[in-house]
């Protein structure tokens, strides 16, 4: 439930229920693939071929991971049909 400015309550339908959550979703997916650059940039500057190789593969579990969220979101707010 919210309250706008005139504080009637009205609650949450589970139509917006589910698009607010799928916006979380990808927002989080988002930020995991600001991360997932950041690992890649940081193995590029490591003077350590271990260190290197760890950071992509985590990187690229990162990817995985965030795209596995896109997904999910996206099965959350499925196209709507067109109107007849």
């Amino acid at each position: 439930m919210w309250s706008g400015r005139s504080g009637y309550h009205h609650p949450v339908t589970a139509d917006e229920d589910r698009r607010g959550t799928a916006a979380a979703m990808h927002d989080t997916a988002e930020a995991l693939e600001e991360s997932e650059a950041i690992l890649h940039e940081s193995a590029e500057r490591s003077p350590d071929e271990r260190t290197r190789r760890r950071l992509h593969r985590l990187g690229d579990e990162v990817t995985r991971q965030a795209e596995a969220i896109d997904q999910r979101a996206d099965l959350l707010t499925p196209p709507r049909s067109p109107q007849r």
